[in-house]
């Protein structure tokens, strides 16, 4: 129960740094009150970038974690770092909150020129519609799974499956 309350306690934090890192800009940014724009982003991993010091999950989907390698060897968490990083070089990248205060984590929808980051991901097989969240991708993860590409291309676990798998082998 302690470590419930730590999470969401740490969850409200950063889901009110998100807000004051955007509001400091000059920009109000609540959940439904439109997008914040941003330049300064880097990629932490296939669906996490880091939004004016904030890290911040891209809403809907879950993509292969850091060093997860498929049982071919593709290293799909490099791919999806890769394709996420290419997907937002040179472009302006807007957010708009989806989490609230008592979500375990801070969720966004973001862009990058224009493009939802999270359908782009999903559409070329670099992460999985996170159904738990949204419904919202599961067309573009089916495309990618009709047209075998990325992490349908390989034979991956989700990226759920490989975290709980990492668990049970951690001593």
């Amino acid at each position: 129960m302690l470590i419930v309350g730590v999470r969401k306690r740490a969850s409200m934090i950063a889901s009110r740094k998100f807000a004051l890192a955007l509001s400091v800009a000059g920009v109000a940014c609540v959940a439904g009150a439109g997008p914040c724009k941003a330049q300064s982003t880097a990629v932490i991993d296939g669906d996490t970038i880091e939004y004016r010091g904030v890290v911040v999950h891209l809403w809907g989907i879950d993509a292969p974690e850091k060093g997860q390698a498929c049982a071919d060897g593709w290293p799909a968490g490099r791919a999806a770092i890769d394709h996420l990083t290419d997907l937002m070089h040179g472009r302006t990248v807007s957010c708009t909150l989806k989490s609230t205060a008592d979500s375990p984590r801070v969720s966004a929808v973001c862009t990058a020129g224009g493009q939802d980051l999270s359908a782009a991901m999903a559409s070329a097989g670099m992460a999985w519609a996170l159904t738990s969240e949204t419904r919202e991708y599961t067309v573009q993860e089916t495309n990618a799974m009709a047209g075998v590409w990325g992490v349908h291309g390989h034979p991956c676990l989700k990226a759920w499956e490989w975290r709980a798998r990492q668990l049970k082998q951690s001593p």
